[in-house]
This record gives C-alpha cells, sequence and structure tokens, in this order.
C-alpha cells in the first residue's frame, strides 16, 4: 500500500494535507475506498482508507495503529559536511532516509566550501523518503558548527567516530570496529578532509579514527556507506 504523511494522527477521521491530497488524486488516481498507510514520522504507523475525495482534498478514516518506540531502534547521527553542489546532498538525505537513519547534523568545518543548507528543500526530500520506505522516524535535520557539534557531543551516550584521509595509521577498519553502545555518532568531513585542527579536537572528545578503506570517497559517498555498515549491524 502506498504511504502518505500526517504530522497529527491524533484523530480517526481527517483532511490530508493539499500536497498529501493532490499525490492521491492526480499523481496516483487512487479513489474512494482504497487503503493507505501514513505515518506521522514520530514513531506512528497508521492503516487508513480514504473515505472521501472533493475537489482533491481527501478525508481519511484510520482502523489502526502502530507504534515503534525510538528507543528501542539503534540510532545513528550522522554529521556531514555539506558539499559545494547542493544535489549530492539531496541525494544522500533521500537515501540516508530510505535505509534509517535518526539525525543528520550538516557540520559547518573549516574548509567547508558550502556554508548555507536549505533545510526546508531538505526536510521535504527527507518524508518523501519516509513514505517511500514505510517509515515512522522522520530525522532531525540541522546545520551547526563543527566545533558547537564537539563540544555537545561530551554529553551524548554513544560510540562516537571520525573518518578522514590523512595519517590512518591509528584508524580502525570499519568492518571491524566493536561497537559499545546502542547508539553512534559519526563525523564526515568535507571535500577538502578536516583540517589536523579539527580531527585533533574530535580525537580530545573521544572520537575514534576509523578507516572506509583504500578508496578515496566523496563526502556524500562515504557518508552513505557508513550509514550502510550501520544499518548491517545486528540489532
Amino acid at each position: 500500500m502506498p504511504c502518505f504523511f500526517q504530522e497529527d494522527l491524533s484523530q480517526n477521521s481527517f483532511t490530508l494535507s493539499s500536497e498529501e491530497s493532490k499525490h492521491i488524486t492526480k499523481s496516483m488516481r487512487l479513489k474512494e475506498g482504497t487503503s493507505i498507510w501514513i505515518t506521522d514520522g514520530k514513531g506512528t504507523l497508521a492503516k487508513a482508507t480514504v473515505t472521501n475525495i472533493f475537489r482533491e482534498l481527501c478525508t481519511v478514516e484510520i482502523s489502526e495503529r502502530s507504534f515503534y518506540e525510538k528507543s528501542t531502534i539503534k540510532q545513528l547521527h550522522l554529521a556531514v559536511a555539506p558539499t559545494k553542489n547542493p544535489d549530492r546532498m539531496e541525494w544522500l538525505v533521500e537515501k540516508a532516509v530510505e535505509i534509517g537513519v535518526a539525525q543528520i547534523s550538516f557540520i559547518l568545518c573549516e574548509r567547508s566550501e558550502r556554508k548555507h543548507v536549505d533545510l526546508n528543500r531538505l526536510h521535504r526530500i527527507a518524508v518523501a523518503a519516509l513514505k517511500q520506505s514505510n517509515g515512522t522516524w522522520l530525522p532531525e535535520l540541522r546545520t551547526i558548527s563543527f566545533l558547537q557539534l564537539i563540544n555537545e557531543s561530551s554529553e551524548i551516550l554513544a560510540d562516537k567516530l571520525i573518518a578522514y584521509c590523512e595519517d590512518q595509521e591509528e584508524s580502525i577498519e570499519i568492518a571491524h570496529f566493536k561497537y559499545q553502545q546502542k547508539d553512534a555518532l559519526f563525523l564526515i568531513g568535507p571535500e577538502g578532509d578536516f583540517t589536523p585542527q579539527e580531527i585533533h579536537a574530535a580525537k580530545i572528545q573521544g572520537f575514534q579514527p576509523v578507516s572506509l578503506g583504500e578508496k578515496t570517497l566523496r563526502t556524500e559517498t562515504a557518508a552513505l556507506f557508513v550509514t550502510c555498515c550501520f544499518a548491517a549491524i545486528p540489532c
């Protein structure tokens, strides 16, 4: 069944937003009586029926709900420097949300070539990916400076990892890393890599250097690779 998005699922009967209604009537051409899924991005997945279509607005009736506790799901916080080409970040958000990521922080580093991120557009892309994958938790998207993230990480109970290109002698292969916590925070740097000062600051806060292999990956490729590796860890 197709999946749609509604921020408030507290009512049993309601009218979907104009955007979601148009998706039903114009894109998918669904009819009254069709069963659909609806997620609120906050843990609830509901089964509903399209009860009325009037002037491109759709009313639905929920028949059952399922709630998925966030605390029982392993969570990846992906902290990645935004790329110069925004299309690459849009691609990353789409794929990472489909695979399952809890949070994406776009970190502004010394060598970052892009300082502005269109969070509203990325939010829409994340919602579409959540619907595509029948997901239940919409990840938080934000922009933050590298140093702010490093400082706040001291209060985070998670495995903390960082990947960079230079001087990988002390890095552990990601496939061999032994996770100690249920959650993880992973740093991926800009196209010019982290500066030595940034790497040092991360290590002071307990970030473990890891290697993603011998090949040099694009920022968005490295971030997606990390997401896939974490998703493959048994719960």
